[in-house]
């Protein structure tokens, strides 16, 4: 059994009698958490016009109800379907909002990096939180993004849940891909009780970098790199096939968020023992669902 210390819920949000409201980019995932809350789930037609532009409706009464909206925002149209599923509840009467974005699509974008630019992360915690009383999102890559909302924002992790999947290959060692995910690797490597690292770059020459554990050494281990955010997949595959170099038994890897850009996931496949992530954005390798992390901390 999993234990997590449950999140603040308002006093003006019940935990109980709350109606999910299906977002067309977590179809999966809400019904997944409907059918362990057993709570009524509202769905919502989408369609598009021939210019591309997006239609939404909700299909059922919100009026005076908590409502629980859960929709990724990957790719671009799942963004453009929140803001007008959020405006649809507030034009029809829900009592509360609660906002689920189980990947919070422009993250990463989190700061100006050249003079001209926006902050897209900020301008979209901006919009969301308009419509919303409480916000959630699960292992956003950069922490500042929850600075940006004033409204009450909560950050859940994965994690756990990733590392009690990871048990089936009965892995050695936890790896991080950075410095920066050790708080994330080192708390999955606590629910399994196993050893965890991160890798270190070294670069060798012009065209060569090193990828090596901190600490511990991968020989005849089965190592699990572990990471928020698989994109173009580039660092993990390269890691990958360092640590098989340096004698590791196996290679697996695992995100919370599976993108999975481009041919990122044939290159990992033919490098690693298994691939897999969860069910933030629905795809193959969604091997993980995060339902009972949000009965748990919602409901």
């Amino acid at each position: 059994m999993l234990s997590f210390q449950k999140s603040y819920i308002p006093d003006f949000l019940s935990p109980y009698d709350r109606m999910l409201i299906e977002g067309p980019a977590s179809t999966g995932l809400t019904q997944r958490l409907s059918e362990r809350i057993d709570e009524k789930v509202i769905e919502v037609e989408r369609k598009k016009f021939p210019d591309g532009e997006i239609y939404v409706r909700l299909e059922g009464e919100v009026e005076g109800e908590d409502c629980v909206l859960i929709q990724t925002t990957y790719p671009n149209e799942g963004l453009i379907e929140l803001f007008f599923l959020l405006d649809a509840l507030r034009e029809n009467g829900a009592g509360s909002v609660t906002t689920v974005v189980p990947y919070f699509g422009y993250g990463r974008q989190d700061k100006k990096f050249e003079e001209g630019e926006p902050i897209s992360a900020r301008a979209i915690a901006r919009r969301i939180q308009l419509d919303s009383d409480l916000f959630y999102t699960v292992d956003i890559h950069s922490k500042i993004v929850m600075d940006y909302f004033d409204i009450d924002s909560v950050n859940l992790s994965a994690m756990p849940w990733l590392a009690d999947h990871a048990k089936v290959h009965e892995p050695d060692l936890l790896i991080s891909p950075d410095e920066g995910g050790i708080e994330r690797v080192k708390r999955a490597s606590q629910e399994i009780d196993v050893e965890w690292d991160y890798l270190q770059k070294k670069r060798i020459n012009g065209e060569t970098i090193e990828l090596k554990p901190k600490k511990i050494g991968v020989e005849g281990k089965v190592v699990m790199i572990l990471d928020d955010i698989i994109s173009t997949g580039g660092t993990m595959t390269e890691a990958a096939k360092q640590l098989l170099e340096q004698g590791a038994e196996e290679v697996h890897a695992g995100a919370t968020h599976g993108l999975f850009a481009e041919d990122a996931l044939e290159r990992l496949d033919n490098v690693c023992g298994s691939v897999f992530c969860t069910d933030t954005i629905e795809g193959e390798k969604s091997e993980v669902t995060i339902a009972p992390l949000l009965e748990e901390e919602l409901f």
